[in-house]
C-alpha cells in the first residue's frame, strides 16, 4: 500500500475516539473510513497489518457485504452496506479533474496545509498536511505508484489517489480570509511549469 503504516494506525485510533470508524467489506475490497478520509484495499491484497490495525480497535472485521461503525465505549453498529461514496474505485473513475501537488505548505493556527492546483484552471485548494502526509511510496512492494490526485470537479472537495490494489480519498480544507488571500496570490503561478 502507498500509505504510511504509523500514520494510518493513528487515523484509525483517532476515528474510534472522535466520531467513529466505518469498516466495510464491499466493492471487492476492505473499506475503512474516518470523518475526512476513506481508504479502499482490494480484497486480494489486504496487508495483514491493516487487518490487525482495524481489529485492534474494533475486535472484528465485517463479513463480506457488511458495513459497521465502531466508536469508543459503544457497541458496534451495523449500517446499510450501499454507500456509493465508499466505492473508491468507481469514484476514482469519475475523478477526471487532475491536480498538481505544489511544494507550497501554508501554516496557520497550529495547522499546516498542502496546496494543490487544478491543472485546468490553476485554482488552488488546501489539504491538511496531516492527511496528505499519509502518502508514502517507500513500502509499495509489488504495487505501482498511485495515480492522482484528481477530483470530480474543479473545486476539489474530495481528492483521490489510486493504484492497482488500493485507493485513498481525503477531503480538502477550507481556509480563512488570510489563507484565501494567499491562495488568490499564488494562483498566478502555474506549478506544472515550475516542476520542469
Amino acid at each position: 500500500m502507498f500509505l504510511n503504516k504509523t500514520i494510518f494506525k493513528k487515523w484509525i485510533k483517532n476515528a474510534i475516539n472522535h466520531g467513529g470508524l466505518t469498516v466495510g467489506y464491499l466493492y471487492d475490497g476492505l473499506v475503512i473510513a474516518g470523518s475526512p478520509w476513506v481508504v479502499w484495499v482490494d480484497e486480494n491484497f489486504i496487508p495483514n497489518w491493516v487487518k490487525a490495525a482495524v481489529m485492534e480497535y474494533t475486535g472484528e472485521l465485517p463479513k463480506y457485504g457488511c458495513v459497521f461503525k465502531a466508536e469508543k465505549d459503544s457497541p458496534i453498529q451495523y449500517e446499510i452496506s450501499e454507500n456509493a461514496f465508499l466505492n473508491l474505485p468507481e469514484r476514482f473513475m469519475e475523478a477526471k479533474t487532475p491536480f498538481t501537488v505544489t511544494p507550497v505548505v501554508y501554516a496557520a493556527n497550529w495547522n499546516s496545509y498542502r496546496i494543490m492546483q487544478c491543472r485546468h484552471t490553476n485554482r488552488l485548494i488546501a489539504v491538511s498536511e496531516d492527511l496528505y502526509g499519509i502518502i508514502d511510496l517507500k513500502d509499495l512492494e509489488n504495487e505501482s505508484a498511485p495515480m492522482g490526485p484528481s477530483a470530480r470537479n474543479e473545486q476539489g472537495d474530495i481528492m483521490l489517489w489510486k493504484n492497482d490494489s488500493s485507493a485513498l480519498a481525503i477531503c480538502s480544507s477550507k481556509l480563512g480570509d488570510d489563507g484565501n488571500r494567499v491562495l488568490d496570490a499564488l494562483e498566478r503561478i502555474d506549478f506544472r511549469k515550475e516542476d520542469k
